[in-house]
């Protein structure tokens, strides 16, 4: 008798499960801006002579696309060049056994509490130590235009570079690390060790650092916040100021398509880099670097990004932590500010745990057995995409959803912001949870296929306790990136149910002073615990 084969597309529980998870994920992070480009496209379609005009950017619009590219541009060449050095400079110490176990884990932390730190924070860090810096001098009796204000850009990319830094640290690093130990040591047999850096692992780990310096323009492009404190107008406020003049969501999203464009774009080239030169599983730089000679090539200015860095960090350890007023003022300010702190902490905890049934599931499937290699680069363009998409659009798309279709009491129910949170956040979620799902061994899932059938039972006992570290790391990242989130937050709160990072951006406009200093301890307190917690529980279950 002939056995039937197996219908290929037939429903099974897990597909079902899968279908939904990507449903969620594609209903939260397209589905809020898909209704407003719906409606654009019908009044475009009507001929109506208002949708037409916002189509074509002005003059005055163009030339702040190209300001906010010039900065964006700015920030990624800074944060990819001295992040770069720096990740070099720390590698080479580490290859020469310059490093301990806990010392590697401390780095680590130390740029997981750094990256989420919000922008804004590092912004403040820097006034203030411009105003410590003149306090000093006024001290010593030397006149304040010895230290005169930084330029408004030159202020506003030092703070997003600074800020973003560490994501090109971490992507250089990977790239360096993930180049084969037989290529180096084969090439070290005929030349050099400075031209075996530059001719062979420089261009190798290439795409990983055009990834870095990618993902900091897409971040420093939609972001709104850190210019406008420094006085700067950028293209993303222009989606919110088109929004509040004219209270129409159809127009913000034509005007954030030529935004949105060229993020995707950048974004697609990315993902085609990486294609094109994926990097191996990364090793650890004292088995795999040991007498890594190409590592002492640009010593020196790796050597000077790497200390840069470092006082950088320090200078935000010493402003936000070194002032006694500050910890006088804190108990206080914390019971004032009470209601915000919950609301921010409630908002942070339902959007990690909005995030993470999909962003499980859509890793899932990115880890899954490889496909086509079209549909394969297609279904990674749908998960990161998202992150093209100003966070702006998607709280006013939010807004326009629930304010046709939601009754009141839903709509003043202030849990809006946390659903902005995670539909900004669910692509990072992903990438986190596929990170580790890549770390397992292949060959303990077969062996648990062939134990144990699919079902309940192998998924509690075999893989979530393998999938369990991803899982607390992108429910950590949600949490913490939540607790700063501002472009989204603005445009989503309800009145009169402010939360933290909101009182700490409104007090900034009107200068640093203590109080501002206080709320921005407190919010960066709240973000490293929740960090440290994430990464404590991480290292626990491997």
């Amino acid at each position: 008798m002939t056995a039937i084969p197996p219908c290929r597309w037939c429903p099974t529980p897990g597909r079902v499960l899968l279908a939904l998870g990507w449903a969620v994920f594609l209903g939260l992070t397209f589905g809020p801006v898909a209704g407003l480009f719906a409606e654009a496209a019908a009044r475009l379609a009507a001929g109506e002579p208002e949708a037409s005009a916002a189509l074509v950017p002005s003059a005055r619009q163009r030339a702040l696309l190209g300001r906010s590219l010039a900065l964006a541009g700015g920030v990624a060449v800074f944060a990819g060049l001295v992040g770069s050095l720096a990740a070099l400079a720390l590698l080479r110490r580490l290859a020469h056994g310059r490093g301990s176990r806990l010392l590697r884990a401390g780095l680590l932390a130390a740029l997981v509490l750094w990256v989420v730190t919000p922008p804004y924070l590092h912004a403040l860090a820097g006034m203030e130590a411009g105003n410590w810096m003149r306090a000093a001098l006024s001290g010593l009796g030397a006149p304040s235009r010895l230290l005169p204000d930084l330029p408004g850009p030159v202020s506003a990319l030092l703070a997003q570079g600074f800020a973003l830094m560490p994501i090109a640290m971490v992507a250089a690093a990977i790239g360096f690390l993930s180049v084969e130990r037989d290529l180096i040591d084969a090439a070290m047999l005929l030349g050099p060790g400075h031209r075996v850096f530059l001719r062979i692992v420089l261009p190798l780990a290439a795409p990983a650092i055009f990834a870095g310096s990618g993902a900091v323009f897409v971040f420093s492009l939609i972001d709104y916040s850190t210019p406008s404190l420094f006085g700067l107008s950028s293209y993303a406020m222009e989606i919110v100021a088109e929004y509040s003049a004219s209270r129409a969501p159809w127009r913000a999203a034509l005007i954030a398509l030529p935004l949105i464009a060229i993020t995707g774009l950048v974004i697609g080239a990315v993902l085609a880099m990486l294609s094109r030169g994926a990097p191996a599983h990364a090793r650890m730089p004292g088995r795999a670097l040991r007498h890594y000679r190409p590592l002492d090539a640009l010593r020196r200015p790796a050597r000077l990004a790497l200390w840069l860095a470092v006082g950088y960090g320090a200078m935000i350890l010493a402003l936000l932590l070194g002032s006694v007023l500050i910890w006088r003022l804190l108990p206080g300010l914390v019971w004032e500010v009470r209601h915000d702190l919950a609301r921010t902490l409630v908002n942070a905890a339902l959007a990690a745990g909005l995030a993470l049934g999909p962003a499980a599931l859509v890793a899932g499937s990115l880890a899954a057995r490889p496909r086509a290699p079209v549909l394969r680069a297609l279904i990674w363009l749908a998960a990161l995409f998202p992150l093209a998409i100003p966070p702006s659009l998607t709280g006013v798309g939010l807004a326009a959803l629930l304010a046709c279709c939601a009754p009141d009491a839903l709509r003043s129910a202030g849990w809006l912001p946390a659903l902005s949170h995670a539909a900004r956040f669910l692509p990072l979620a992903v990438l986190v949870i596929h990170a580790q799902m890549r770390r397992v061994d292949p060959l303990l899932i077969d062996a648990a296929r062939l134990q144990r059938p699919p079902g309940p039972a192998r998924w509690l006992r075999i893989e979530l306790p393998l999938a369990a570290p991803g899982l607390a790391a992108a429910a950590g990242l949600v949490f913490c990136a939540s607790i700063g989130e501002l472009d989204a937050t603005m445009m989503t709160a309800a009145p009169g149910q402010g939360v933290l990072s909101m009182r700490v951006f409104n007090y900034l406009h009107y200068g640093v002073s203590e109080t501002v200093a206080a709320l921005g301890l407190l919010l960066a307190a709240i973000v490293w615990t929740a960090a440290a917690l994430g990464l404590w529980l991480a290292g626990r279950q491997g």
